[in-house]
């Protein structure tokens, strides 16, 4: 549950982003890592806290906790308590006291269950020092929230509008090249532009003038740098962005505070965290261009240069499959461990119509794929009845069902490998493919 991946993110009642302590709890989620790292460093030898805010009330049946550090950086106890309101009322569901012989070797990996099962939004996490320390430095590498959610997360559709971008030009990776140094050699960031419609979104990166006097606000697209294309599920945005200049793309994720917080930083309001993932492995912190999100305005304005027509979202779509052969489909969601499509799906596969409209010759493979959870089997099977689903769909909205081909392929053609837990990985792969063959 507590995962960027799954809507989750660091939650405070502090004013200010430039608190050291809140600036640490963004920054392990800007990195996209579901295993949540949070470091304490008290010179009071106090409990230090984090708070995490999840995309929906849950049930958290355990957590678990590990990493490998130095023996001093060990906590001696952890605590977690869940609330329904961020601002108290939490109810402690459970303790662990590290015992020594995790601390004698500096290394850690504990499930630990939870001793009530109660329904919160809100976690907070307690730390408390190792003893003896007159300076005292204790870090928690990671930990997971395993669980539930009690109802279906409601599908957020205020992603729409401009965004500013901060995050960091001198980090090595591929991803940072393509959406910094793709920007005309100047100091600037990208603007990120979306538009939604229910679960399907579309938008693009672009290079452009704007205003000064301190706030940014863009008053001219000069480049239309990259597009973005894909969907909302647990509150999160997964797309595929795609580099204009040569047509490469990359995964990633961007999501939302999941509560109205009052973070600034300067002049600006702090809304999410966007996660461009590496092009190889898809590791979540290694390699990704991460940066904050401040929205200027809700009103997003059209994906191409000043004076010119924006491409529409099922254009974009068969953009992509003319270069690449596939699309994901990302936004078309089913009831947990069901072939049901969630209400919210029609807004993408509506796409998928219009497509096959203005190409009428063209046929498809609907390719259903789930992330390596459950048996080989089951997911294959569970994915041949989610690309039927799909398919029933698109012929009871008018495409000839002779166009049209689905096939489940289970977790046996992951985009990404699935290593360590990686939720990023497993969002990325559970996924409806489109594919012109």
């Amino acid at each position: 549950m507590a995962s960027f991946f799954n809507g989750g993110f660091p939650s405070t009642s502090e004013k200010y982003f430039n608190s050291d302590r809140i600036h640490n709890q963004f920054r392990a989620i800007s990195q996209g890592r579901t295993i949540n790292p949070f470091h304490g460093d008290d010179r009071n030898n106090q409990d230090a806290e984090l708070f995490y805010a999840l995309a929906a009330p849950a049930t958290i049946e355990s957590f678990r906790v590990g990493g490998k550090d130095k023996r001093d950086h060990i906590p001696r106890r952890i605590a977690f308590a869940v609330s329904m309101s961020p601002a108290g009322n939490f109810q402690t569901v459970a303790e662990f006291a590290m015992p020594e012989s995790a601390v004698a070797r500096a290394s850690y990996d504990f499930l630990i269950p939870a001793q009530r099962k109660i329904s919160g939004r809100y976690l907070r996490v307690t730390l408390s020092p190792p003893p003896g320390k007159k300076y005292a430095q204790y870090r928690l590498s990671r930990f997971s929230a395993l669980g539930r959610f009690d109802q279906p997360v409601e599908l957020r559709e205020d992603f729409s509008g401009i965004y500013r971008t901060y995050g960091s030009k001198d980090a090595a990776s591929p991803a940072n090249t393509a959406m910094v140094e793709q920007q005309k050699g100047t100091s600037y960031f990208p603007y990120l532009i979306l538009h939604q419609n229910g679960s399907q979104m579309s938008g693009c990166y672009v290079y452009g003038a704007s205003s000064g006097g301190g706030k940014l606000f863009l008053r001219e697209i000069s480049e239309v740098n990259g597009t973005f294309t894909g969907g909302v599920e647990n509150n999160v945005f997964r797309f595929t962005r795609t580099y204009a200049g040569d047509g490469s793309q990359n995964r990633g994720a961007m999501a939302l505070f999941p509560v109205a917080e009052n973070i600034t930083q300067g002049d600006y309001r702090l809304v999410g965290y966007l996660l461009v993932e590496r092009d190889t492995e898809g590791k979540e912190g290694e390699g990704a261009f991460r940066v904050d999100l401040t929205r200027f305005s809700n009103t997003p304005a059209p994906c191409a240069v000043t004076g010119q027509k924006e491409k529409s979202a099922d254009e974009v779509m068969a953009e992509n499959l003319e270069k690449t052969g596939k699309v994901q489909l990302y936004g078309v969601n089913f009831d947990f461990d069901s072939d049901t499509l969630r209400p919210e799906s029609g807004a993408v596969l509506d796409e998928v119509v219009k497509l096959a409209r203005a190409n009428p010759t063209w046929k498809f493979e609907i390719g259903g794929h789930t992330d390596s959870l459950g048996s080989a089997e089951y997911n294959r099977k569970l994915s041949e009845r989610r690309a039927a689903a799909v398919a029933r769909y698109l012929t009871g909205k008018g495409v000839d069902v002779a166009r049209l081909q689905a096939k489940g392929y289970g977790a046996s053609r992951p985009l990404v490998p699935e290593k360590d837990g990686n939720e990023a990985a497993r969002a990325q792969n559970r996924r409806v493919e489109l594919v012109k063959p």
